[in-house]
C-alpha cells in the first residue's frame, strides 16, 4: 500500500485552510469614554460618512453597516462593536468583509475604519466640550 498519496492529500488540504488571524491593529481602538457615549458617537460618525446602517444592537454594542463602492472595492460590510473596559473606557473593533469578494475587491477597508475612528473622536470631543 502506497501511503505517500494520502499524506500528500492531507498536507494539501491543511495548507489550503484559511489561517485564523487576529484582527489587524488598525481595526481596533480604545476610547476614554463610556460605551453608551462611544456607541452614539460611532452612529454619528458612520452617518456623517454616508454609510448605510443595516442594524444596531445597543445591548451587544454592535452596529452593522455597509460602506459603498470605493476606488479599490465594490464596498464593504462592517460590524463595529463597542465593549466596556474595567475603567469604564471603551474598546471598539471593526470587522470588515468585502462585498464583492477578493476577486473583484482589493482594498482592506483600513482607510474607511480610520475615518470612522476619527469621527468618533470628533463627536466625543464635541460632547465633552462645554457649550
Amino acid at each position: 500500500m502506497n501511503i505517500t498519496r494520502p499524506i500528500g492529500v492531507v498536507l494539501l488540504l491543511v495548507a489550503t485552510l484559511p489561517a485564523q488571524e487576529s484582527a489587524p491593529a488598525w481595526s481596533r481602538r480604545k476610547f476614554a469614554a463610556p460605551p453608551a457615549q462611544v456607541f452614539t458617537a460611532a452612529l454619528k460618525s458612520i452617518a456623517a460618512q454616508n454609510h448605510t446602517v443595516k442594524h444596531t444592537d445597543e445591548t451587544t454594542g454592535e452596529i452593522f453597516f455597509h460602506v459603498g463602492t470605493t476606488a479599490w472595492s465594490w464596498g464593504y460590510n462592517m460590524v463595529l462593536t463597542v465593549s466596556r473596559e474595567k475603567d469604564n473606557s471603551s474598546n471598539v473593533s471593526v470587522e470588515t468583509t468585502r462585498s464583492g469578494g477578493k476577486a473583484v475587491s482589493w482594498g482592506s477597508g483600513q482607510k474607511e475604519v480610520r475615518k470612522i475612528f476619527d469621527g468618533i473622536d470628533k463627536y466625543l470631543d464635541k460632547s465633552s466640550s462645554p457649550n
